[in-house]
């Protein structure tokens, strides 16, 4: 019995430093770990079980400490490159991909889904588990994978075909600016809709209105508020120079009687984050702020708007600031 107890004692010591080392190596690798065998597997059950490690998906682990350190957007990358091993045949699509390719969205739209390509089923299919997340199989005609951010996905123009379908076009619209910025032309995303029988009604308007001109994705969905309060599409990223210094507003509109409208987006970021503040104070940033509003007011500009995420998140307030400085309504566009 005491051979036993010894013997038990050492596999379970072997047991815990192959384990200490699949956490080490899955955490340098930016995934999660799951277990390759049988006893691995009932190794990190147990830690699981006593809290010491996470489950987001079945056999799948990270230490908890790891896992809560990881935005939303990383999780699910961390949760795909570990599927990936496990189920090297898959081809991920939908958000999942968007992550690989690094295109501007809102974290909001993650709902701890895993989305894969499947070109034999007829359409979409959720995959039930005990885990968190959850696995969707999305069906694609013709899948083109490229390996991106260590894992395969379905190739950009598709990816952003799924992902339009499935959001709303002041969510999709950061998607297509971002990708464009990047270098992936729009005629991919036509092409991908070729052919397709699925409703591409939502992928069509967003072709329409994105341009890349905005510089990050809280701008975009500015852009799309904006058209879809069918408002008149504004100029972008207009620079207006002094004699010794230049200032860049994110959008503009040249009325008929001359009066010039700024539409400036301040990401609150820009008084919390002192990377974005250049180490100035709240107190120094909206004095700042006030300078460049004068400076503008001098070289003609007649009405200075601000707004913010929260504006823009709740739509009606932005709409409102829009109404109430003069830019023109053209009306709705669907």
């Amino acid at each position: 019995m005491a051979v036993s107890h010894r013997t038990s004692y050492r596999e379970d010591m072997k047991q815990h430093k192959v384990v200490n080392t699949l956490i080490r190596e899955s955490e340098e690798q930016r995934r999660c770990l799951y277990g390759g065998d049988d006893a691995v597997r009932r190794a990190l059950r147990r830690r699981y079980s006593i809290g010491e490690l996470v489950s987001p998906y079945p056999n799948i682990y990270a230490r908890p400490e790891y896992w809560k350190g990881l935005n939303t957007c990383q999780r699910s990358l961390s949760v795909a490159r570990t599927l990936h091993l496990m189920h090297p045949q898959w081809v991920f699509t939908g958000l999942t991909a968007l992550d690989a390719y690094g295109f501007d969205h809102t974290w909001r739209l993650h709902g701890e889904t895993v989305m894969i390509a499947d070109n034999r089923g007829r359409g979409d299919r959720v995959m039930a588990n005990q885990g968190s997340y959850t696995l969707r199989r999305v069906f694609v005609p013709t899948i083109r994978a490229s390996m991106i951010a260590g894992i395969p996905v379905t190739d950009a123009g598709r990816t952003l075909v799924e992902c339009a379908r499935r959001v709303s076009f002041i969510q999709a619209l950061p998607m297509f600016d971002s990708a464009i910025r990047k270098g992936i032309a729009m005629d991919d995303v036509r092409a991908a809709c070729r052919g397709s029988r699925s409703d591409l009604t939502s992928v069509l308007r967003v072709l329409q209105y994105a341009n890349g001109k905005c510089e990050n994705g809280g701008e975009s969905m500015v852009y799309g508020v904006i058209v879809s309060g069918g408002y008149a599409v504004p100029e972008f990223q207009v620079e207006f120079r002094t004699a010794d210094r230049a200032y860049r507003v994110d959008f503009l509109w040249r009325l008929h009687d001359g009066r010039i409208i700024v539409l400036e987006y301040d990401g609150m970021r820009k008084y919390s984050d002192p990377s974005m503040a250049g180490r100035r104070s709240v107190k120094q940033v909206v004095s700042d702020q006030l300078t460049r509003d004068q400076s503008l007011r001098s070289l003609g500009v007649t009405t200075i708007v601000h707004c913010d995420y929260d504006d823009v998140s709740a739509q009606k307030p932005l709409l409102r600031k829009l109404s109430d400085a003069g830019v023109p309504w053209i009306g709705r566009p669907w």
